[in-house]
């Protein structure tokens, strides 16, 4: 977060932060620490400055001045340069903690989040045959299901990769492939272009883009320095795509369809969901993402493009869904706003998250330091907003079409997915 917004003065806004961290069941001191911190920076900045512009006059005299005794400069010089390095020392402990602290700060809530601990039901899409299979009695879960169709080796796979490992096959990775395809498609037809990103990042631009708890609970460390880390989403190598870059305005926005392996520890899930393919340590995902102007309305024109797009996605399927607007005290750092996509298990009789889509204006470009070049007539440095939403993670995505389309004899293929497949229809083997 940038201090400006905290700084004493006519533009500075530090209560609304102090709100938005309230609502956010985060702790408000960290405002007034960053505030006192930059207090202490910017006075001891002032003192190392003034010191050295001193120290230069100083030595000028003594080139200057030949013929004098030189003894009482020299000494004043000698201490000069020890007060220079310790106050170096101390606004550089300064500026890290300021830093530090301002890490903490969330984004700046917007308006339409839903305050506290409850989530709220923003929108209800129902299939034609919702009720119907609402009401008929289901046999199987998607884990039995998965089983029954041949789609996974659970055994197998957790022989040799450990708790959760599985292994796709048949009819399993083709639904998994055609998923991947038809989510390709969907998007370059509306003119996002596809980009395949690497599967591990350096720590230091990992940490511009993630949380601190994030490495603990979700993310892989590839050595014992642990200096590179598996993704999580393909959102974060996508975030910083144009790190330190100064972009024309005239290209916004630009417009992303990232497709990924990911790769999470879910050390904080034990319990939830985690049979079958639902919760799984590696799965691909197909992911949205934009970048537009910092122009506040334009950003949640694009918000709202996202949740079509995963709105159009989903009942071109034929899955029932909902979207939920998600508490404030429940987003991350970065996100302004955050809905939730929830697809219906009909044989729990539940909905559970396929789709998670968030603004956070320009929270993280600032980090990544991704600026809008500014006009000649304006000099102000603007950040562009970034947009993210998941738009298909496939294994979450079968475990549902299987539960919805399952009939007595076996699994119907959606109708949408038929040409991926090459089959329309997955008989049980019993």
């Amino acid at each position: 977060m940038d201090i400006k917004f905290f700084r004493l003065g006519e533009k500075a806004f530090p209560d609304i932060f102090r709100g938005s961290q309230k609502r956010r069941d985060k702790d408000i001191s960290v405002i007034d620490q960053s505030i006192i911190l930059d207090i202490y920076w910017k006075k001891t900045k002032f003192k190392f400055d003034f010191s050295k512009k001193f120290l230069n006059h100083t030595s000028r005299l003594v080139g200057k001045f030949q013929s004098i005794k030189k003894s009482f400069l020299f000494s004043k010089i000698i201490f000069l340069k020890k007060k220079i390095l310790s106050l170096e020392k101390i606004y550089q402990i300064f500026y890290e903690k300021k830093n530090e602290t301002l890490s903490l700060i969330g984004n700046l809530i917007h308006s339409s989040t839903s305050f506290g601990k409850k989530c709220q039901v923003v929108r209800f899409k129902i299939q034609k045959n919702f009720f119907r299979i609402k009401n008929q009695f289901l046999k199987f879960n998607h884990v039995e299901l998965l089983k029954l169709i041949g789609a996974v080796d659970y055994d197998r796979g957790i022989k040799i990769s450990g708790n959760r490992g599985y292994f796709l096959k048949g009819i399993g990775l083709l639904l998994n492939n055609a998923l991947i395809r038809y989510g390709l498609d969907f998007l370059v037809k509306r003119k996002f272009i596809a980009l395949q990103t690497p599967f591990f990042m350096n720590k230091n631009l990992l940490s511009k883009c993630s949380q601190l708890e994030d490495f603990k609970e979700q993310l892989y460390g590839l050595n014992e320095d642990e200096n590179k880390f598996l993704i999580a989403t393909s959102e974060q190598p996508i975030s910083v795509f144009h790190l330190d870059e100064t972009l024309e305005k005239q290209n916004f926005p630009l417009k992303y369809v990232g497709f990924s392996s990911c790769f999470r520890k879910e050390s904080g899930s034990h319990g939830k969901d985690t049979s079958g393919l639902f919760r799984v340590h590696q799965f691909e995902k197909v992911e949205q993402f934009i970048l537009c102007t910092s122009n506040c309305l334009e950003s949640w024109v694009y918000f709202d493009e996202l949740l079509e797009n995963v709105k159009y996605f989903y009942s071109s399927i034929n899955i029932p869904f909902k979207f939920l607007n998600i508490a404030s005290d429940s987003l991350n750092n970065a996100a302004s706003k955050k809905i939730d996509l929830l697809g219906f298990f009909p044989k729990s009789n539940t909905f559970r998250e396929l789709v998670s889509c968030s603004n956070c204006t320009n929270y993280q470009s600032k980090k990544i330091n991704i600026k809008l070049k500014s006009s000649k007539k304006n000099n102000e440095i603007n950040f562009p907003h970034m947009l993210n939403s998941t738009l298909c993670a496939t294994t979450r995505v079968i475990c549902c079409i299987l539960e919805n389309f399952q009939t007595e004899f076996g699994v119907v293929i959606p109708s949408i997915l038929r040409s991926y497949t090459g089959i329309s229809f997955i008989p049980f083997e019993f």
